[in-house]
């Protein structure tokens, strides 16, 4: 009896592994792709059965010609086209097919792991003293990175890739790419444009600070001859309004204008000099009359 039921077994896992597959690892898909769970080395006829199920649930299911369940599309081959997958999505799909006497042809089983999307990432630029830092930055984790310069792929896998100054030429691109159970996302190229060493940023302060020095200093001139300038119109017009008040005085009436420009403007006697003797008369001195 024993014997009888050991052989049974035998045979059993001899039948159900032989015509088919099982998967062993997971078909990784992004939530909203698209993804085929494949069939592979289905030799589907018109009059053969398929059936597909999701989960121990009939997604699938065509006798002959005629299609019962159709939950997914289905290939010509016997493959499964799941669109816009969800999370829900994920699971165990296992496909049968049998020949038309009812005999086990084929089957396969495959794994379906639906995860978030991968983001695309970002090459953040860092100007340093010696060079440039270039870091990958993606909003995911355990993901495999690898750079690309002018196009080509370049054999560095870090998050961070620094560029020294003399390996730095202008014009050079530089992108990232991350990956993550079989998918790839690629960053934006970028062109890093820094000065070779700190010195340019020194040279460009002191730049900018001498031409601020500089129209400090022509802002001061400019302001210092404004008010010179201003007060010497204040100047003539107050000389101008003495003037005009002089000339309105009484005894002003009497002397011409030149004559009395020129009194104005003769020179005072200094107080050192004293007044001439008077002249002596010609006429002789005065007569005397007797006592």
């Amino acid at each position: 009896m024993l014997q009888k039921l050991t052989l049974t077994l035998l045979i059993n896992l001899i039948f159900m592994f032989s015509p088919g597959k099982f998967a062993s690892s997971c078909i990784y898909t992004a939530v909203g792709d698209t993804v085929i769970i494949p069939f592979e080395g289905a030799k589907l006829l018109e009059d053969d059965e398929l059936r597909w199920a999701h989960n121990e649930r009939k997604v699938y299911f065509k006798k002959h010609s005629q299609v019962k369940i159709n939950v997914f599309n289905v290939t010509q081959n016997g493959s499964v086209i799941l669109e816009n997958v969800q999370k829900n999505s994920s699971g165990e799909y296992k496909g049968i097919i049998y020949n038309t006497n009812g005999t086990l042809k084929k089957q396969t089983v495959q794994q379906l792991c639906v995860l978030e999307p991968l983001p695309e990432p970002t090459v953040l630029v860092e100007c340093i003293e010696k060079g440039v830092n270039l870091t990958c930055a993606v909003n995911y984790s355990e993901v495999v990175v690898s750079w690309m310069k002018n196009g080509m792929k370049a054999n560095v896998t870090h998050t961070v890739l620094h560029i020294s100054s003399s390996e730095l030429q202008s014009g050079n691109n530089f992108s990232c790419t991350v990956s993550h159970m079989g998918r790839h996302k690629s960053a934006k190229e970028v062109k890093p444009v820094c000065s070779d060493t700190g010195l340019d940023l020194w040279w460009m302060l002191v730049i900018l600070t001498g031409g601020g020095s500089v129209l400090l200093i022509l802002f001061i001139i400019c302001l210092v001859c404004v008010c010179r300038y201003c007060r010497r119109k204040k100047r003539k017009a107050k000389e101008e309004e003495e003037y005009r008040l002089t000339s309105l005085m009484p005894y002003h009436n009497f002397l011409p204008d030149e004559q009395y420009m020129q009194k104005t403007t003769l020179p005072r006697p200094s107080r050192s000099q004293r007044p001439l003797p008077p002249l002596p008369n010609p006429r002789g001195p005065p007569c005397v009359g007797p006592p």
